[in-house]
């Protein structure tokens, strides 16, 4: 009995120890964000009945995994102790790898989307643009005299690509108003920056640091929570923006919940500096409105 019961609990430990393994790798390698981004296209294409090539998402996965890799590749994490540093530090060829061959693939697959070079093009360069200061040149040391930015820049790329690229390749008889597209637009830019200034909230002590100056880093704990409540009340004057252009009730709280659960966390969130609340939880908010709407369409 006592053999059976030592067996069964080891072989709980190694099926626990596979599945860490495993969510790490998925979360760490930046496969689970560039899924993100793809139910993010998904998310308006579904929503407004667009049609778009399936190369799109292909090309969305590959430009957010290799985009992604390059940035935790010249990120330093020799002195980084989380898991994701850890992490990090041991898989620096992997995640060079994944770089280069997303970076490889992205650019073969332009060539079925030439259609639209002149639309996605300055989605890869703003996306290289991103992760460069953090090269050790003096030509790209010199942008981190801007990075106050850096994350409403990020948020811009990610909306771009995930709200207005679907809409522009979209048959126009697809298209529905500007004004509809305009409030879609902010509503998803309001969601994604409220989630990159909680990440900027985390790592404020580092940039203080480092002189990589953000938003997060200049402002106090309390201003920080203030601006995060301004935001909160724009993306609901969204919501009721969208409802009043027609969006069914059952929509809006599809797009509403992952905000509504953001704020739930927010006390955990500054209290807890936990790789698996911000790498799962927080960036796993940015799909959960897609995938509650492909579950009430498929009703």
């Amino acid at each position: 009995m006592i053999t059976t019961t030592a067996y069964m609990l080891g072989m709980i430990r190694r099926i626990a120890r596979a599945f860490v393994v495993i969510l790490e790798f998925l979360l760490f390698s930046n496969v689970y964000i560039a899924i993100c981004a793809v139910v993010m296209c998904q998310t308006t294409a579904r929503l407004f009945g667009l049609h778009v090539p399936e190369s799109l998402l292909l090309f969305t996965f590959l430009g957010t995994l290799g985009s992604y890799s390059l940035h935790w590749f010249l990120t330093d994490s020799s002195v980084d102790y989380s898991r994701r540093g850890r992490w990090n530090h041991r898989h620096k060829p992997l995640l060079f790898g994944l770089f280069v061959s997303a970076a490889l693939a992205g650019l073969w697959l332009l060539s079925y989307l030439t259609t639209y070079l002149i639309d996605l093009l300055p989605v890869v360069f703003l996306t290289f643009m991103y992760s460069a200061p953090k090269i050790n040149w003096q030509l790209f040391r010199m942008l981190r005299r801007i990075a106050v930015m850096k994350s409403l820049y990020l948020t811009f790329v990610w909306t771009y690509l995930t709200v207005a690229i679907p809409f522009i390749m979209a048959a126009p008889a697809q298209r529905p108003g500007w004004v509809l597209m305009g409030i879609w637009f902010l509503n998803r830019f309001l969601l994604i920056y409220s989630i990159a200034l909680w990440f900027d909230y985390r790592d404020r002590a580092v940039d203080r640091q480092s002189r990589w100056l953000t938003l997060a880093s200049m402002l106090t704990e309390t201003q920080v929570r203030r601006f995060f409540y301004g935001i909160i009340l724009l993306f609901g004057f969204t919501l009721l923006a969208l409802y009043q252009q027609g969006l069914s009730g059952g929509y809006i709280i599809c797009m509403g919940i992952p905000m509504l659960l953001l704020v739930l966390l927010t006390r955990r969130i500054q209290t807890s500096p936990s790789d698996y609340v911000y790498y799962l939880y927080i960036d796993g908010l940015l799909m959960l409105s897609g995938i509650l709407l492909a579950l009430i369409s498929s009703q």
